[in-house]
């Protein structure tokens, strides 16, 4: 029996559900959101998880941190229950051994995005040319930019206001379309290239998706890279140069996913499934 915990908002958690259903697998759901949420009750010492009142011993689990927050007054205090409900479930499941779960000791390291390139390119993935920098007096404005730890779309130099040197940003050129999202689930890797007119596709819903194959002289290394990073459960991005080298972005821990198995016709999720299953 699987379980799944995230928010009652995201529809990463209603397509695997869906599927799990599609398939006839057994589940339970852990939502919060704007409905009541679900009594959960855990027992550390006498080794037990209930929730709505039954005990429930999972064999797998998947977790997803609820960033699809509702509309409230208070956003303070919603960020604040979604993050103890993710503690909650992830804290007592990383406890138990004989649950499967994806990434379950990364969330014990610190995940830099400077770091991740650096051992990308150790691993011998591209990488492009990127400095990081809060001074952007003279830069070249058609160069990109985006915030060391993420946070905010990426931009131009240009977009840039008046004073923007608060904080260091990655400056580096612009690459070119289509860009390639390639998935790691468990031993399995799944790609995607990615059509949209948008420097960010994630501003736009103007954008295709179409499943390829996974490059063979990337695949093996972002393997590697994943496995030095403790990441069983990723995403990573790439954009091509004016050769039509790809080069690697970046790494996320916590990807969604919907859109994308839709393109692969419920692929995806069934390499979820799959892994939490084995």
């Amino acid at each position: 029996m699987i379980l799944i915990a995230g928010g009652q908002l995201d529809v990463n958690i209603r397509v695997l559900a869906q599927r799990l259903e599609q398939r006839e697998i057994p589940f339970h759901k852990l939502l919060v959101g704007p409905e009541n949420p679900p009594d959960l009750r855990i027992d550390i010492k006498k080794n037990s998880f209930e929730l709505n009142g039954v005990a429930i011993s999972p064999t797998g689990c998947f977790i997803r941190h609820d960033v699809f927050l509702y509309k409230t007054d208070n956003l303070a205090l919603a960020h604040s229950r979604a993050l103890n409900w993710y503690q909650a479930v992830r804290g007592w499941v990383t406890g138990k051994q004989d649950i499967k779960l994806f990434n379950r000791y990364f969330y014990l390291r610190e995940n830099n995005k400077i770091h991740n390139l650096i051992l990308a390119q150790d691993f011998g993935l591209p990488i492009p040319d990127t400095v990081v920098i809060n001074d952007f007096t003279g830069i070249d404005e058609g160069m990109v930019q985006k915030p060391v730890a993420g946070g905010e779309y990426t931009g131009l130099v240009g977009d840039l206001p008046e004073d923007p040197g608060a904080y260091p940003r990655f400056i580096q050129p612009r690459l070119n379309r289509p860009e390639m999202r390639i998935y790691r689930i468990g031993p399995r890797m799944l790609a995607f290239w990615l059509h949209s007119a948008a420097l960010d596709y994630r501003c736009t819903k103007d954008i295709e998706i179409e499943f390829t194959d996974v490059p063979q002289d990337i695949g093996e290394k972002l393997m590697s890279l994943c496995d030095r990073l403790e990441l069983d459960y990723a995403a990573a991005d790439f954009m091509a140069d004016d050769e039509g080298q790809l080069h690697f972005l970046e790494v996320n821990s916590q990807p969604m996913f919907a859109a994308f198995d839709r393109a692969a016709k419920g692929q995806l999720c069934d390499a979820i499934i799959d892994y939490l299953s084995d």
